[in-house]
């Protein structure tokens, strides 16, 4: 199988040889970490003698769908690859449509890989790993640290990650429809964020175990810690420190 890197901000395309199994893509070593980012199996699809691009739901914009070409970046990524981020500061927003990924700062690094923007999950089983995410305060984008899209996922995991100093949310819930099978939230910290440190929206089964979440809420009366959503069922909430959050550390939604 070959896994192809394109960048469009150079109209340049990389090709990078692999074996049919799963792989480690090395980033910025195989292309930059900026503007919009596109990680996903496919770009264009054959409609008729014509090959065009894929689209795929991403903000902004009021339709809420853009064409593969619109992503400043876009990544070839297969179910069971490792996205490995070398440790620094990135201005990105990310979305990941490739299910089965794992997105992680290089492990023998000792600080982590820095998104100053939004990563948004749109897949199953995607694992985020010693990732920083901060500084989502652009009011053309999401506003949130991380966004796991419940009409895509059934399985995340988000583990040794720092969701800090957004505009709203570090942990959010998006998708008009859908059902998150299980959300685990592992040795994570959320602190700072102007809305919750994180929420949960129609999730069977929420299990955050050894995080600190402090100190989120001061940009919305109603913000809190942990909010779980009405519909969640099985809560695991394990060795934590939830406290210092404005309107409440957690808020569980009655109904």
């Amino acid at each position: 199988m070959t896994h192809r890197v394109v960048l469009l901000l150079v109209a340049v395309v990389a090709v990078v040889a692999g074996s049919a199994g799963a792989r480690d893509i090395r980033l910025p070593e195989e292309a930059p970490v900026r503007g919009n980012v596109l990680v996903a199996e496919a770009f264009t699809r054959a409609v008729g003698d014509e090959v065009v691009p894929i689209e795929y739901p991403a903000w902004p914009g009021s339709k809420g769908m853009k064409p593969s070409t619109w992503f400043a970046v876009r990544i070839e990524a297969h179910p069971g690859d490792v996205i490995v981020l070398a440790p620094g500061d990135y201005d990105a927003e990310i979305w990941i449509f490739t299910p089965n990924v794992t997105v992680r700062t290089d492990p023998g690094a000792t600080s982590l890989a820095v998104i100053r923007g939004t990563i948004e999950v749109d897949a199953d089983g995607v694992i985020l790993e010693r990732l920083a995410v901060t500084a989502s305060t652009d009011p053309t984008t999401s506003g949130h640290g991380i966004e796991v899209n419940r009409s895509r996922a059934r399985s995340i995991t988000i583990r040794d990650c720092s969701s800090s100093g957004n505009q709203w949310t570090g942990i959010h819930i998006i998708g008009a429809s859908g059902t998150i099978d299980e959300l685990r939230v592992e040795r994570c910290i959320l602190q700072n964020n102007g809305m919750d440190g994180m929420d949960s929206t129609s999730v069977r089964r929420l299990v955050v175990v050894g995080c600190t979440i402090t100190g989120n809420g001061w940009g919305l009366a109603t913000g809190v810690g942990i909010r779980i959503g009405h519909l969640v069922g099985d809560v695991q909430l394990l060795n934590n420190v939830v406290a210092d959050n404005r309107h409440a550390d957690v808020y569980r939604a009655s109904g």
